[in-house]
């Protein structure tokens, strides 16, 4: 038994020992459950900064009424304006909006035309256009623009009813309906029956009895949503169009980290030290590795977008220069990603470990695995500074949006710059010797 207690006592020992194996037992699962508690828990649960282009061209009441509860939703970021070629900031008309969205610049756009709500009207009339590019956000979007037209049902009732009741029986019988309506109200349903005084108060929301579900029904009469999708309606597979992106990023870091940790297999196993006394440098060395790093990601990637193509009926020949031109940038950062993680490191399980931390937190931070708007807006920032996040992007705009080259120009340069910042950096830790010698 004491044997026993002492190599139980001496594997504890190498345990605590052991920086890596500590990090991936308790620092990495507590940071990424910190992650996904922020995202998920919390205020993380109603999602943040959903761009929604809006145009309002009514000059009716209901229709400001919308828009102002719209604007206070910390949802949505609304956008009313586009620049133009000067910079200069221009009203949304009809064309344009939907233009806007189209080009991925908003998730969705609202348009509440100019018989929106009229004096004739019985009900709510508006137009809705979105780009399903990330269906979990476009549904919230569709959910949160529905929940702000619903609440105004109420008020559209009270104003439609009285207004006709008027017309049709005239102001003396008129006034007597509103006030015998008023009356059923406050008898059948909690609600402050003061509230109707005015044509344009809200009905508070009726008790739940055996009737719920046909008022429900009644109330979706009363909006009538003119929906278009504008972009992706022609993929044979949305969901997998949207998702390869995402698979394809996470398993490149993985890979690329493993393939540049090797350099510490060569200098334990001496084929360091026999290089180095041959006609070769460091920076030959160095090279070779990332020129190495850089092809096998691009192989990779084009790989499993062929996997996509083959098994989901991914569309990637359609805009096939454009897909390899946002390859090749996301190799190229990826790929200094690696070779940071080598030059930082002082054991491949360093490296590893690291990396692990890194890709995940990347992967969920930047957007491969769920949307950055349901992010808190602190990390929205941060989404930004990672590779997966523009990579992502730009996958999305060539296979979803069939974006030419000058679209996205911003993408690669942003990936070639981070690569260029990186690998500079890296040098400059490589020339410490510290995996050489």
């Amino acid at each position: 038994m004491k044997q026993t207690l002492r190599l139980f006592e001496n594997t504890y020992r190498l345990f605590w020992n052991d920086k890596v194996s500590v990090i991936l037992t308790f620092i990495v699962p507590l940071i990424l459950m910190a992650l996904f508690g922020s995202i998920f828990g919390g205020s993380g649960t109603s999602p943040q900064g959903i761009r929604l282009a809006l145009l309002n061209q009514s000059n009716s009441v209901v229709a400001l009424r919308i828009e102002s509860t719209l604007d206070t939703m910390k949802a949505f970021r609304i956008v009313r304006t586009e620049k133009n070629e000067a910079g200069q900031e221009i009203p949304f008309d009809t064309a344009s909006i939907k233009e806007f969205v189209r080009s991925g610049n908003a998730t969705a756009a609202l348009v509440l035309p100019p018989d929106t709500f009229t004096d004739t009207s019985m009900g709510l009339n508006v137009k809705f256009y979105f780009d399903p590019k990330n269906a979990i956000e476009t549904q919230m979007a569709h959910g949160l623009v529905e929940q702000a037209l619903f609440s105004q049902v109420p008020a559209l009732i009270t104003q439609s009813g009285f207004r006709q009741a008027s017309r049709a029986l005239g102001a003396k019988p008129g006034e007597d309906f509103r006030r015998s309506m008023i009356s059923l109200v406050g008898k059948y349903f909690k609600v402050d029956t003061t509230l109707l005084s005015n044509a344009g108060a809200a009905l508070s929301r009726p008790a739940r009895n055996d009737s719920s579900s046909k008022t429900s029904g009644f109330m979706e009469k009363m909006v009538h949503v003119d929906e278009e999708q504008l972009v992706g309606k022609e993929l044979k597979n949305p969901w997998a169009t949207r998702s390869v992106g995402g698979w394809a990023m996470t398993f490149l870091l993985f890979t690329l980290t493993a393939a540049s940790s090797s350099l510490f297999d060569e200098r334990r196993s001496g084929v360091m030290l026999r290089l180095l006394t041959s006609p070769v440098s460091r920076v030959h060395i160095l090279w070779s590795k990332y020129l190495f790093n850089m092809t096998l990601g691009v192989i990779q990637l084009l790989f499993m977008f062929s996997a996509g193509w083959i098994l989901f009926d991914v569309d990637i020949f359609s805009n096939f220069f454009n897909l390899i031109l946002i390859v090749v940038a996301a190799s190229v950062a990826c790929t200094a990603f690696g070779m940071l993680l080598a030059s930082v490191s002082q054991t491949r399980q360093q490296a590893n470990g690291l990396g692990t931390l890194l890709i995940l937190s990347m992967s969920a931070v930047g957007g491969a695995w769920f949307p950055t708007s349901f992010m808190p807006s602190t990390i929205q920032f941060f989404s930004k500074l990672t590779v997966v996040y523009w990579s992502m992007d730009g996958f999305l705009q060539v296979l979803w949006r069939g974006a030419g080259t000058s679209a996205i120009i911003p993408n690669i340069i942003i990936l070639l710059g981070i690569g260029a910042v990186v690998n500079a950096f890296s040098v400059w830790r490589f020339r410490t010797g510290h995996i050489f010698d």
